[in-house]
């Protein structure tokens, strides 16, 4: 099986709340954007190693119950990344961002519609809340 080459998860809560990364202006992707929390995976990885690697680096947490892989993620026709469905922390979890990166708690309908999510993440959970495990994105020039 070929392996994307990023992994990123759907943290909601029970109430449709989910939380999401605020992403830094100066960042290399999604400058400024709000994102599902994630990255890339690392030579030897499988999905779900590469997922809970990234949760503990990005917000020193990592979910009690296994994360379910949810939708897959195709740009131009190419897998990008496998996004994950996995239960959020608490609200009042003590979380650890990295530094110059925050968590966002926002209402599904709210994130949907939000001017600064990202396009592909955007895809990604209209697919998710439709229960269909794939989303396509074609680029403008392609």
């Amino acid at each position: 099986m070929r392996l994307p080459p990023y992994v990123c998860a759907i943290l909601s809560s029970p109430t449709g709340h989910l939380l999401v990364e605020e992403r830094p202006a100066d960042a290399r992707t999604a400058a400024g954007q709000l994102t599902c929390f994630g990255g890339k995976l690392e030579p030897g990885e499988t999905g779900l190693d590469g997922l809970l690697r990234e949760l503990r680096e990005e917000l020193g947490w990592q979910p009690a119950e296994p994360p379910r892989r949810a939708v897959d993620l195709h740009v131009d026709g190419d897998l990008i990344a496998w996004f994950y469905e996995a239960a959020a922390p608490s609200t009042d979890a003590a979380l650890a961002f990295e530094p110059g990166r925050r968590g966002v708690w926002m209402s599904e309908a709210e994130l949907l519609v939000h001017p600064r999510l990202s396009e592909w993440h955007r895809a990604v959970l209209n697919s998710w809340r439709t229960g269909r495990d794939r989303a396509d994105f074609v680029t403008r020039g392609a």
